[in-house]
């Protein structure tokens, strides 16, 4: 007798989070050892529990937690490239956080990790016996997952209508505008010059500037110019805390040589 079993693949997406922003965004984030795992009646979840060795975040420091996990696709008949298991006797670094007001971990899309053949990094080491010291506005973000995405309120469109008529030899630029966390305009400075002063411990921006390496085109000196015009943008928050936060976006500026016109694109 033949018995076929339908089953449902699906591929995963994540973007790789920055791991003292998982840090700052969960509620635990500790070492410990698997010592329980039980399915549900059901098989479609089953609860673990760590005994915590070391806790790293400020908080309260229980000697346990438990979490209810997703069981794997073999019991659920379905299975994704983000599938993952945790095991009993294993041992782990877990982010834990709270969704939809239950406490939860993850093996994938996360910094947690099993620690038995993969021992913790020394820059993430370095990172976790410091995280209780960061402070979220003291940096400039980009692209980081757990914030909002921020456009423009000033109308970048009425400005550009006031851009000069030149035969300029080159038509095209990438700019970053670097936001305060009022949503003021800062600066405006190229991409392709755009240097990065980074923290040592958390790895993220603390300053950046223009490096100055290729003498400025005279059509990136006039982009530069209406674009410093574009005085206010959102103000870019982070989404769990509701904290301001400094942060850059990228603008493409062009001139279209046939009709004089100036445009962009965020």
């Amino acid at each position: 007798m033949t018995i076929l079993i339908s089953a449902l693949t699906f591929a995963c997406s994540c973007d790789k989070i920055n791991p003292i922003i998982e840090y700052y965004s969960s509620d635990y984030v500790f070492e410990g050892k698997i010592i329980s795992k039980v399915y549900a009646k059901d098989s479609l979840t089953y609860k673990v529990t760590f005994d915590i060795s070391k806790h790293y975040k400020n908080g309260d420091f229980p000697k346990t937690l438990e979490f209810d996990v997703t069981a794997e696709g073999e019991y659920i008949g379905q299975w994704t490239s983000c599938d993952w298991r945790a095991k009993k006797n294993q041992n782990w670094l877990v982010y834990a956080y709270k969704h939809n007001g239950n406490l939860t971990f993850s093996g994938m899309c996360s910094n947690s990790k099993v620690t038995d053949n993969r021992p913790i990094g020394l820059r993430e080491q370095k990172m976790l016996d410091n995280g209780n010291s960061f402070k979220i506005e003291n940096y400039i973000f980009e692209y980081e997952s757990g914030f909002n995405y921020c456009e423009n309120i000033t109308d970048i469109n009425s400005i550009l209508e006031k851009g000069k008529i030149k035969e300029y030899k080159t038509q095209t630029t990438l700019l970053n505008v670097s936001i305060d966390s009022n949503g003021n305009l800062k600066s405006v400075t190229r991409q392709r010059e755009l240097i990065r002063k980074k923290d040592s411990i958390f790895n993220l921006t603390i300053e950046i500037g223009d490096a100055n390496r290729k003498p400025i085109t005279e059509f990136e000196k006039d982009a530069i110019e209406l674009i410093g015009l574009v005085k206010k943008w959102e103000i870019k928050k982070h989404e769990q805390t509701g904290i301001n936060v400094p942060y850059i976006r990228h603008i493409w500026v062009y001139y279209d040589l046939k009709t004089n016109k100036w445009s962009y694109e965020l």
